[in-house]
């Protein structure tokens, strides 16, 4: 019986290799290849999964927005490694996971998806890849899939749009993921039969399910939403060959929609393939599809057999042969009667996939092999598979089919069946039950499905309902389960094989809406569905059972009133302790618990048990009257639960095991089924004849003993209520009536006999040729085996009538003829709503078979609005809401009008399509100065992320104010007349600056998401100014400047090179000299607005020459420097002269290295000069100074890397003419470092800026670039063309004479040097400590003497008394008893430059005095190498550290800037930049609660931290981005970008609102304080318990109530529970840090063991 469907599975695959390795319980392909929905194969129990021991294994979810229509695959490679889910995305995404553990194994994008938004259609949303489920090759571990992506400009121009999509075929590695070979372009490849029918990506959808026969994979193709001019495709590929073999067409001939338009709907013919994503099916040799919507009707009226060879398969099952390599030709066809009038009601045929059934049990007289479909005109369709049926072939020129089966609701999704317990096929229309419909047979042996029982349950009224789909457990009767999805409930089970024409719930987890037309794909013993939220779920049983038990266990037939004894046998799987007893799902199965063992169990170890099934008790009896309890005979199956005590953890302590028998009667039993044949509506129309609806029901034997039919009767009358019968009526001519309406023309005559287990059909008739009303009717029937009863039901209306109209904005309706929704104009940012109404004015139920709504700024108030298949009853209206909320815009945008559609239909036959045009005017506020048209001047340009990050200069350089008064009207108006023609840029930055400007702001510091730029402005709450982390809004005036054009010259109307100034005439542009500045007389100060052409002119009277270069550099002289000449170009951008005059920006100032270069009285010619200087060089050359007073040489740097100078805070703060390296030192004392360059400048900074690093070169002057003399000492060197000779300060680094570098050979004397003091009074040197790690390592005592004058010994005699004394940056002295902070010996060993420890004392230079965050520290007594008596200290990393608490200050942590202002906006920048430090900014804010440092040079003041700034996530500095050194000290770190390393002042020991427990004091002493025993966890204080260590859940808090802010240190479970006071819960976390909370999130569960969250709970 099952050997046909594995056998499809094995012929599938044979043909590509007689090699397969598949796992048993895979599912390679979506179910099976004939698409029947019936799975044996994957150890589905009913007593485990309707039990406790099923349920949700894991859950995963991925990209936001990210969904799978594509049904997950579950597979084993070949290798013989562990079983696979591989999973592809709507977002063009592949994976593989562990289908035991949901562990991600691989992941790949192959390509960017396709934009749903391109083509309007909202049923698949947002992108469109992988939609079509692929499949797996198990002879080669290849994964076949269709991929939809770009090709940009490839049909027409830009990256993306309909016709630039196109689709490539994909075979994949499913253990690597990578390609097998190339992805095949499926793209403009003709079909077979219809070669003017080629193949455009864009307006095709791959949906259905992938087939592999042999070694070509066929994939079937339609459309979105009817849309563009499509043809349903069905696509061959060989994968040996790797292209195209076969392409069939739908839809060819002549009198089939032609066009080459591609966006023309319709201009294909239609006929698309989409089957609610079901398969392609095949028994192998044939392959089988259903349509949907076709233009063409070349069987309009005419019947046509299905080997006509109709060319336009429109609403048609299709039957193609498979030819010789592949090919596909047509075979075989059925049309339904009326499907023109379905392709006028948009009722897809092909909505539902189609299914062939196991030729083995689903036969009969004439019909060897069935197929069953159907759609959305509520039908079943059952069809013979080798007589399809062709176009009205059956009586009175209706369906020439086996069977139909009406239902009340339209049908997506698909069919499942079932072989076994006598044949059953499953559907689930929308908004019904779940129906199960059981096999028969008619007096001659025809075929005929009857329905056999339904759910209780109702599948969701919208598109979406899955796939029935059937398992059994190994394949025995009695065990099997029927599967569906449901997207608004998830997944939903039953037992297969209806109880008293009930399908029997089985409960499973809540997984949420599923996605749509799901089904679970099952592996072993687990199943896996997605659902509409883009997760995946995987569902099974615990794979550690502790017994193996005999299961199922078969009674057989067992006779009614009998009892029969069978035997359980179990093994133990591992050690037992005890088996506890046993329940039984059902009383008539009696097991004993005494029977069971009793005491341990080893592993390995057996046993079994008796169990009976007494029926003796029931009474058999078919008597639809009867009181007493009557069974009907039939298979019977149940759970026996089996409980015990492991002697193993990690085991179930349940093991279930299924019973099944089957109940006889040994005398004859009728049944009859279904209950109740409902017939539904029938419309009646004007002057058409009244149509009739025909169901079978089943008169059955279910006993072993012959059964004789010994009369009828019906009644109209209600049962219950002394019903008066009437014998059925006889017509001449057969025909059986039994109420008005009801007929049958096979009811078995009086005395037919009906054998053994044995059923006969019979044809029921509905006529309801008494006009409109509700029909129904009783069946009663008396056998010899009892009797039984059909109610019949039905009714009679008029047709609907659908009225539509559109709403108006004053509330009333548009004409019915109007198709238009046209919002008008709206503002930005604003909700506007208008509605469609559809009524029902007919006389029965309305039904809207298509609708396709807007998505994106015009969508749908609710999703529920006038959806597919919703029913408008009789008199009644539906409304589909529309909003049209465009985004949110900045001031003067351009008006922008807005474009969508909703397309809508209904079954009233006269309603046609309606395209509904929907419309909008989007018109943004404008706002500052106008032209003389009236428009405004500035329009929006973009947001931009100002100064380079932080790292340069600003984009727009005139700052023009900063105040509460700030909007983008008020900037623009002053930007406008901020000159005597306007600037070109405007913009607004942190809600209260205004800039101006004329140079174009660079693309590359452009964000598109307009969500950097929306913090308020002061003056304009509802105007965006800028946005934190220093994002500028940015606008321009659009007459003197077009977006894009980036690289720009400079400065829209300017800048420009300025010819003449004064009596000086512009020359050109020069380099820089190659010795020697080109211009080295005079070297002007700037101003403090910055020079300008005509300044510097001013600055250099009297001088033959000037030149200004990089920007704000002006020089003076009389003779022009060697190696300076005049560039070819006179483009800026070419020569170099490009930068823009610090002092105005409408005119070029040179640039880096390059002059704009003025001559005074121009005419007369530069002379060129022909040699170098002739500066006298020393004896053995000059020499590079390696120590000028307190710097230590560094290299030769590059500088002006990128345009950005390497040191810039204080530039040339000395004569140029006397520079030397000793000179420039003096001048930049305070500054960290400092450097000499083009032999007379002068440079210092906190910072080195830019890209500039060490010169390639090494230490050869010659070969590095730094080979230029000092202007003041020609015998040392200072830098060269945009090179510096760097120093970094070192106080320490002492020498007595400098080191020349070109004469190595010159002795250098060797310093004495300072040392470190070993011992000083009392103490002995212990070490170089670190400072400051986390607190001060010495703090009882500080500075006690005079820094000035301090040495080790001054310090020591200072501190006598303490255990511990310490030196640190030269000139400071610390005591204590205890070295706190967690401070301890620094890295580097005893090497002082190495250590840090390398800074000399003030009162005696030969001694070390510590160093930056660096003591030497002294212990009393003992030796170095005692171990003092503090906490492990931990070494301190060389490099800046993070300053922890200090005097009043505790460490809080690096936090984000606020969302909608300063995280700190109490006072800002109290210091100046290049001072801060992180004390400095402290002291600054002592009078407020909290500060902050951030970006280098920024400190911050507040009393409260405002909304959005939040602790930043990381471990590390790099992590959370507080990651820049202090400008005033670079060896504390001081924030970052939008980072703060935040500060608050420290808690007193008792405040109003919390007391906190304070921190024992120090306690001075000689000897080392006791260690404690170590940390312990605080179980019981004053109104807590503590419940234990909690893991965070991943998308949470555990406790989100409140999170009490407990400064640095002061944290502890006391301090967070007095903190918590009100709250049920609170916990510590981090060492830092304490939650609240009335509730524990959901994912937050006690650890065993692990470091998580500590939580207690009010006692």
């Amino acid at each position: 019986m099952l050997s046909f469907f594995f056998g499809l599975a094995i012929l599938a695959i044979a043909l590509v290799s007689p090699i397969s390795a598949s796992a048993p319980t895979d599912s390679y392909t979506d179910a099976d290849v004939p698409q029947s929905g019936y799975l044996p194969n994957h150890n589905m129990d009913p007593a485990v999964v309707d039990s406790a021991q099923f349920g949700l294994l894991w859950k995963i979810q991925f990209n936001a927005k990210e969904q799978f229509y594509a049904k997950p695959l579950v597979y084993t490679p070949l290798a013989g490694t562990a079983q696979l889910v591989f999973l592809a995305s709507s977002q063009n995404w592949i994976r593989t996971l562990n289908a035991k553990t949901g562990a991600l194994l691989n992941s790949r994008q192959v390509h960017t998806p396709f934009l749903q938004s391109e083509i309007g259609c909202t049923d698949i949303p947002n992108t469109i890849g992988i939609i079509g489920t692929p499949v797996i090759d198990p002879a080669s571990d290849i994964a076949y899939f269709y991929s939809k992506t770009y090709i940009p400009n490839f049909r027409t121009a830009g990256n993306t749009g309909v016709y630039n999509g196109v689709y490539y075929f994909h075979g994949v590695n499913v253990n690597t993921l990578a390609d097998a070979f190339p992805p095949l372009l499926i793209d403009g490849s003709a079909a077979d039969n219809a070669p003017q029918k080629y193949f455009v990506g864009g307006v095709q959808l791959q949906r259905p399910s992938l087939l592999q026969v042999g070694s070509v994979v066929y994939g079937a193709f339609g459309s979105s939403c009817d849309l563009y001019n499509y043809t349903g495709l069905v696509i061959g590929v060989d994968v040996n060959q790797q292209q195209i073999v076969t392409q069939f067409a739908t839809e060819s001939g002549p009198l089939t929609a032609q066009t080459n338009v591609w966006s023309q709907n319709g201009g294909g013919g239609q006929g698309g393939i989409w089957m609610s994503g079901m398969g392609l099916a095949s028994d192998g040799n044939r392959l089988f599809f259903v349509t949907g919507n076709g233009d063409a009707h070349e069987n309009a009226g005419t019947p046509a057999t299905g080997t006509s060879g109709c060319k336009t398969l429109g609403e048609a099952a299709v039957n193609l042969n498979i030819g010789d390599g592949g090919v596909l030709r047509l075979a075989d066809y059925f049309q339904p009667y009326d499907y023109e009038n379905m392709d006028g009601g948009d009722q897809d045929f092909g909505s539902g996939g189609i299914i062939l059934l196991d030729p083995t049990v689903f036969r009969g007289t004439g019909v060897n092999r069935m197929a069953v479909t159907g759609g959305k005109n509520g039908k079943v369709y059952i069809l013979n598979a080798d007589n399809m049926g062709g176009y009205k072939l059956g009586p009175g020129q209706g369906d020439n089919i086996v069977q139909t089966l009406a239902t009340n609701q339209p049908l997506f999704g698909g069919y499942g069946s079932y072989p076994l317990e006598g044949g059953y096929i499953y559907s689930t229309p929308d908004g019904d039950a779940t129906y199960a419909y059981k096999l028969g047979f008619s007096a001659g042996g025809t075929p005929v499905f009857s329905q056999a029982g339904q759910s209780n349950e109702i599948s969701a009224g919208r598109v979406g309902v899955g796939i029935p789909t059937i398992t059994s457990y190994k394949g025995n009767p009695g065990t099997a389960i029927l599967w569906n999805t449901d997207p608004n409930v998830g997944l939903r089970a039953w037992y297969a094989v209806p109880q008293n024409n009930v399908l029997k719930t089985i409960n499973l987890p809540a997984i949420g809406g599923a996605n749509k037309f799901q089904r679970p794909a099952f592996g072993d013993s687990r199943l896996y569905v997605t659902s509409s939220a883009g997760a995946i779920y995987c569902l099974g049983s615990p794979v550690n059972l502790p017994l193996n038990c005999t299961s199922p266990v078969e009674f057989g037939d067992v006779a009614l009133g009998s009892k029969a004894n069978t035997t359980v046998s179990c093994t133990a799987n591992i050690a037992i302790t005890s088996v506890n007893g046993m329940t039984v799902g059902n009383p008539d199965f009696i097991v004993n618990n005494a029977s069971l063992p009793t005491g341990r169990l080893a592993a390995g170890a057996t046993f079994s048990f008796p169990v009976t099934w007494d029926l003796t008790g029931d009474i058999e009896a078919a008597d639809p009257n009867a009181t007493y309890n009557t069974v009907t005979p039939g298979i019977q199956s149940t759970a026996l639960t089996i409980f015990t005590t492991n002697g193993l953890g990690g085991y179930s302590t349940q093991f279930p095991v299924t019973l099944a028998g089957t109940e006889v009667s040994q005398n004859a039993f009728v049944v009859t089924s279904p209950k109740t044949l409902d017939f539904a509506g029938v419309v009646l129309l004007p002057n058409q004849p009244i149509p009739t609806v025909t169901l079978p029901f089943t008169i059955a034997n279910a006993g072993l003993t012959p059964l004789t039919i010994e009369g009828y009767a019906f009644t109209n009358d209600a049962i219950l209520d002394n019903p008066t019968y009437h014998n059925v009526t006889y017509f001449s001519n057969g025909t059986a009536e039994f109420g008005t309406g009801f007929s049958s023309n096979d009811l078995p005559p009086l005395g037919t006999v009906i054998n053994p287990n044995s059923a006969l059909d019979v044809d029921t008739i509905f006529y309801p040729y008494d006009g409109v009303q509700t029909y129904y009717s009783y069946l009663l029937m008396w056998t010899s085996g009892g009797m039984s009863e059909v109610t019949l039901a039905g009714t009679a209306s008029t047709a609907p009538i659908a009225n539509f109209s559109i709403s108006t904005s004053e509330g009333g309706w548009l004409p019915d003829s109007n198709l238009i929704m046209d919002f008008g104009d709206v503002a930005p940012a604003s909700t506007s709503q208008l509605q469609i109404r559809i009524c029902n004015n007919g006389g029965s139920v309305l039904d809207i078979s298509k609708s396709k709504p807007p998505n994106g700024v015009f969508y749908l108030q609710n999703s529920e609005d006038l959806h597919e298949e919703q029913a408008i009853t009789i008199g009644a209206c539906a409304y589909g809401t529309v909003t049209f909320t465009p985004n949110a815009e900045v001031y003067n945008e351009e008006d922008q009008t807005f474009n969508n559609t909703w397309t809508l239909n209904t079954d009233d036959l006269n309603f046609g399509v309606h395209i509904v045009e929907i419309i909008g005017t989007v018109v943004s506020n404008k706002v500052g100065p106008t032209n003389s048209s009236g428009d405004t001047v500035y329009t929006y340009l973009g947001c931009f992320l100002d100064s380079e990050g932080g790292q340069g200069p600003r984009l727009l350089p005139h700052q023009l104010y900063n105040g509460n008064n700030n909007s983008n009207a008020n900037c623009q108006e002053l930007c406008y007349t901020g000159t005597p023609s306007g600037y070109v840029f405007e913009g607004t930055e942190y809600e209260e600056q205004c800039y101006c400007g004329n140079t174009p702001p660079s693309e590359q510091w452009q964000v598109a998401d307009q969500g950097f730029c929306t913090f308020s402005c002061t003056g304009n709450s509802v105007d965006a100014c800028g946005g934190n982390g220093g994002y500028i809004s940015i606008y321009y005036d659009a007459t003197r400047y077009t977006p894009g054009t980036y690289e720009s010259t400079g400065p829209v109307g300017g800048p420009v090179t300025v010819n003449s100034t004064g009596s000086y005439n512009y020359a050109g542009c020069f380099s820089e000299a190659t010795t020697g500045r080109a211009l080295s007389a005079r070297i002007p100060p700037a101003p403090a607005d910055g020079f300008t052409i005509e300044l510097c002119a001013a600055a250099c009277q009297g001088y033959q020459y000037f030149g200004m270069e990089y920007s704000n550099e002006c020089y003076c002289g009389n003779t022009l420097g060697y190696g300076s000449v005049n560039q070819a170009s006179t483009d800026p951008n070419t020569n170099g002269c490009s930068m823009i005059c610090a002092g105005n920006a409408t005119e070029y100032c040179g640039g880096p290295g390059r002059l704009d270069l003025y001559q005074s009285n121009g005419s007369a010619p530069i002379p060129t000069p022909t040699s170098g200087p002739t500066v006298p060089t020393p004896t053995g050359g000059p020499v590079i100074e390696q120590v000028v007073g307190d710097y230590v040489y560094l290299g030769c740097y590059q500088d002006n890397v990128d345009g950005l100078r390497a040191l810039s805070a204080l530039q040339n703060p000395e004569s140029g003419a006397l520079n030397t390296p000793d000179v420039c030192a003096t001048a930049c004392v305070g500054f960290q470092y400092m450097g000499v360059e083009y032999s007379g400048e002068c440079y210092c900074d906190d910072a080195i800026g830019g890209n500039n690093t060490v010169a390639p070169g090494g230490d050869d002057p010659n070969a590095n670039g730094c080979d230029m003399t000092c202007n003041g000492n020609s015998s040392e060197y200072c830098g060269g063309p945009n090179r510096l000779n760097m120093y970094i300060l070192n106080p320490n680094a002492t020498s007595s004479s400098p080191t020349s570098t070109a004469a190595p050979s010159a002795p250098t004397a060797t310093p004495t040097g300072p040392r470190v003091i070993q011992t000083a009074g009392s103490y002995v040197y212990a070490g170089c400590y670190a400072d400051n790690t986390n607190g001060r390592a010495l703090s009882a005592l500080v500075n006690p003497e005079s820094g000035v004058n301090n040495t080790v010994e001054a310090c020591a005699a200072a501190c006598s008394g303490y255990r511990y004394m310490g030196v640190e940056y030269g000139n400071e002295c610390y005591c204590d008893n205890v070295i706190g902070g967690g401070n301890g010996i620094a890295s580097g060993g005893n090497n002082v430059l190495a250590n840090g420890c390398s800074m000399t004392c003030p009162g005696n230079s030969s001694e070390y005095c510590g160093g930056r965050n660096r003591l030497n520290l002294y212990m009393l007594g003992g030796n170095a190498t005692v171990s003092v008596s503090t906490p492990t200290p931990t070494p301190t990393p060389a490099g800046p550290v993070t300053v922890g608490d200090f005097d009043a200050w505790s460490y809080m942590g690096c936090y984000t800037e606020a969302t909608g202002n300063r995280a700190l906006s109490d006072l800002e920048n109290p210091i100046s930049g290049v001072a801060v430090t992180v004390e400095a900014c402290g002291t600054a804010c002592s009078d407020y609660a909290y500060f902050g440092v951030e970006y280098s040079r920024e400190c911050y003041c507040g009393n409260k931290i405002n909304n959005g700034s939040v602790l930043a996530t990381g471990l590390t500095v790099a992590a959370t981005m507080c990651d820049m050194t202090c400008a005033g000290n670079i060896t504390e770190y001081c924030g970052g970008p939008s980072r703060l390393n935040m500060y608050s002042q420290t808690l007193e020991a008792s405040t109003a609102s919390a007391t906190l427990a304070s921190a024992p004091s120090a306690t001075l002493a000689t000897s080392p304080a006791p260690t404690p025993t170590g940390p312990i966890t605080v179980t019981e204080l004053a109104g807590y318990t503590y419940l234990g260590c909690y893991n965070e859940p991943p998308n949470a808090r555990a406790l989100s109530g409140f999170e009490y802010a407990i400064p640095g240190t002061n944290n502890s479970v006391e301090n967070c529970a007095v903190g918590c006071t009100g709250y049920e819960f609170f916990g510590v976390e981090y060492t830092s840090q304490c939650f609240c909370g009335n509730t524990i999130a959901e994912g937050s569960v006690a650890q065993n063991g692990s470091t998580s969250t500590a939580v207690g709970q009010i006692a």
